[in-house]
Parts: structure tokens; C-alpha cells; sequence
């Protein structure tokens, strides 16, 4: 009997893993694919554009679009060989090992921060008091991003010390040498860092910004392309929520739940729900181009640079030096509502 079930265990076990194997693979593929043409897209409309040099909103969408083309590069296209094929490189190369995740690690911890500065500057815009809204500013901003990225680039330097390729139990293992670092970076980086605090920061934010617009007196003062860049801010916040709120969650349940003597089906479970739950979160990397695709302005962006780069048509466009002050916004000579 105790055989019998035993094989049925087995059996379920292997099921689960196979349909959760399928679902890692899909939600993968979709989200690399999706995610690099987006942000490739992103780049080229930024830099037709331009306005990432005269508006922080705008400067910390176009960094972040770099960021997130790195963690999807680095960081999905190795996970979902290593989830959905069982091939692992960080299991084959030492440095891989060192350097993957500490890589991929500051990009994330980056963009996380970019999107709460996001969060934060569509506050600012959409401010009653026209003193505050000149508070948004491109030289501010450029301190920001460089501060942002010499920061977690030197917060991630124990990483790759502790970060080694060993062998555990005649199998190799690549893991943190340091037990009180890997506490930290469970406990701090990843659900505070990457979850809990940039939850919190947009959430908050986001309400103070919609609360701002819906005053008619504060929308009507705003420019169409400031309207816009907080509308495409907005997007991102809810985009941030929806992917990054099931991840945080898990690890939540993780960190609370790993001192439990769990049964064989229940840690097949939780292994597979968590591979799940990190590739989904994948998706605040992928997400952007439809969060900007709401801007009217970037859309007709967007179709006149494929154009350009499909068809070699170039329209010729007129930007007057009209800047709203404090924030310095050059506004193009057809405005759109």
C-alpha cells in the first residue's frame, strides 16, 4: 500500500512539474520576445524624440529601457534554459556564476528605483502649486540616475565575493558562501528592496498623482505632453503592482514558511510556483512599451520611426524653442489632446 502511493506521489509530482515546465516556457518566451522588441522600440523612439534631455520623466523612462534590455538579455534568456530544458550555465562557468546575478541584480534594483523616481516626478508635475512643478528638474534628474547606479553597483560588490561555483553533496551548486549575506540579501534586497518598498513608494505616489488630476483646475494648467508622460508614469505604477505584487507575495511566503518540515508534494509545489512566480515577474522588465503606448504622442512616435526605419520614409518635424519653466519642456508645434 505505503508502495502504492508512494508511486502515486511520484507520478503527480512529475505531472505537476511537466505542466508547470510548460507554463515557465510560454510565459517566458512571450515575455523575452515581447519584452526586447519593446524596448528596442523604446530606444528609438526616445532618441527621435529627444525630450529624455530636457524632462526627468522622460530621462529616467529612457535609462530604465537599457536597464530593462539588460535583465531580460542576462537574466531571462538564461532562465528559461535552466527552468524549461534543465541547462544551467551559471553550473558550468565559475565566472557566470560569480557575476550573472550580481549583474542582473543591479539593473533590477535600478529600475526599481527609477520607476518610484518616475512615481515621484508625475507627483511633482501634477502638483496645484506651480512652485512644486518646477521642482521637476533635468539636471536633478541626471544626479539621480548616476547617484542610483553608483549605488547598487557598489551595494552588489559582496556579491560577487560570496558568490562561488561549489559542490554540495557531489553535484555542483552555485550559491553564497556567506550565510549571513544570503540572510541579508533574502531578507533586505529582495523583499524590501525589490518588493515591499517600491510597492509602497509608486502606490503612494500613484494615488497622490490621481488625485492631482482629477482637480479640472490643475489638468487644464498642464501642458498635452506633461499629461501624457503622467499618464504613461501611471501605467508603469500599475504595471509594477500587477507583476511585481505575485512575486512578493511568494517570497513572502517563502521567507516565513522555510523553517516548516514540509512533505515531498508540498516542496514540489513550492518549487514550481516559485520558478513560475519569478519568470511572471519578468514581465515589469517587458511591460513598458504597452505602459507607453497609452501616450497618444508616443504612438504617432512610434509609427512615424518604424517608417523610418521600414520603409525609409522621414517626415521632418518642427520643434519650436517653447519651454514651460522649471521644467524646461519643448513642446512641438502640433499639440495633441
Amino acid at each position: 500500500m505505503s508502495s502504492n502511493n508512494n508511486t502515486s506521489n511520484t507520478l503527480a509530482i512529475l505531472q505537476l512539474q511537466s505542466a508547470f515546465r510548460y507554463a515557465n516556457l510560454t510565459v517566458g518566451f512571450i515575455l523575452l520576445i515581447g519584452g526586447v522588441l519593446g524596448n528596442i522600440l523604446n530606444i528609438i523612439v526616445f532618441i527621435k524624440g529627444g525630450n529624455y534631455k530636457n524632462n526627468a520623466c522622460s530621462l529616467y523612462m529612457f535609462v530604465r529601457t537599457f536597464l530593462d534590455l539588460y535583465v531580460l538579455l542576462t537574466g531571462l534568456t538564461t532562465r528559461i534554459p535552466a527552468t524549461g530544458f534543465q541547462i544551467d550555465f551559471s553550473l558550468m562557468n565559475r565566472i557566470w556564476c560569480k557575476t550573472r546575478l550580481g549583474l542582473t541584480d543591479i539593473n533590477m534594483t535600478s529600475t526599481y528605483t527609477l520607476i518610484c523616481l518616475q512615481a515621484i516626478d508625475a507627483f511633482i508635475c501634477s502638483s496645484p502649486s506651480a512652485i512644486v512643478r518646477q521642482k521637476s528638474n533635468i539636471r536633478i534628474a541626471r544626479y539621480l540616475v548616476v547617484g542610483t547606479l553608483c549605488f547598487w553597483s557598489i551595494h552588489e560588490i559582496p556579491y560577487f565575493m560570496f558568490q562561488d561555483l561549489v559542490i554540495s553533496g557531489g553535484t555542483p551548486v552555485c550559491t553564497g558562501t556567506n550565510a549571513i549575506f544570503n540572510q541579508y540579501r533574502s531578507y533586505v534586497t529582495y523583499l524590501s528592496f525589490i518588493t515591499i518598498i517600491p510597492v509602497i513608494v509608486v502606490s503612494i505616489f500613484g494615488y497622490l498623482t490621481v488625485r492631482h488630476m482629477k482637480t479640472i483646475g490643475v489638468t487644464r494648467s498642464l501642458s498635452s505632453f506633461t499629461r501624457q508622460k503622467i499618464s504613461m508614469a501611471l501605467f508603469q505604477i500599475f504595471a509594477l503592482i500587477a507583476f511585481n505584487g505575485p512575486y512578493g507575495f511568494w517570497v513572502f511566503y517563502t521567507i516565513s514558511t522555510a523553517n516548516l518540515v514540509k512533505d515531498t508534494y508540498r516542496r514540489a509545489v513550492e518549487q514550481s510556483i516559485s520558478s513560475l512566480a519569478n519568470t511572471y515577474n519578468f514581465g515589469t522588465y517587458a511591460s513598458s512599451i504597452c505602459c507607453y503606448c497609452i501616450s497618444k504622442r508616443f504612438r504617432k512616435q512610434l509609427v512615424v520611426s518604424l517608417k523610418e526605419l521600414i520603409c525609409g520614409i522621414h517626415t521632418n518635424q518642427v520643434y519650436p524653442n517653447t519651454q514651460r519653466t522649471g521644467t524646461r519642456t519643448q513642446l512641438p508645434t502640433q499639440v495633441d489632446n
